[in-house]
């Protein structure tokens, strides 16, 4: 595959009137290749988008929501309960999902209240 200054210069002779022939004499590369990069404009540097790949955690992913909307957050605990259910991920998979769509919780909240009692 051609990148770069060579690209460039293919395309610079190219615009400048040359053949396919001469362009290959000049550049050192094979008149094939010279063709393929040059015929109807096909030079292409932008590459095709990839289709989305599924999860081994996509079926649970509802479920998996629903603990976290009832405060379960934690990976293990969650593995726990979809595991039996046919679930065949890893741990990691869960954590980056439910970090992904847990809510945040505010700085200036304190995650406990403090309780006194007389002596």
């Amino acid at each position: 595959m051609l990148k770069g200054r060579l690209l460039m210069d293919l395309l610079e002779l190219r615009a400048q009137g040359h053949s396919y022939h001469e362009i290959a004499k000049l550049s050192g590369v094979s008149r094939n290749t010279v063709r393929k990069y040059l015929r109807d404009g096909a030079v292409c540097t932008a590459k095709p988008p990839r289709k989305p790949r599924g999860s081994k955690l996509d079926p649970y992913k509802e479920i998996v929501a629903g603990y976290v909307e009832d405060g379960l957050i934690s990976a293990p605990a969650i593995l726990n309960r979809i595991g039996p259910m046919g679930y065949t991920g890893k741990e990691t998979t869960i954590r980056n999902y439910v970090k992904s769509i847990k809510p945040d919780v505010p700085t200036g909240a304190k995650a406990t209240v403090r309780y006194e009692s007389k002596p």
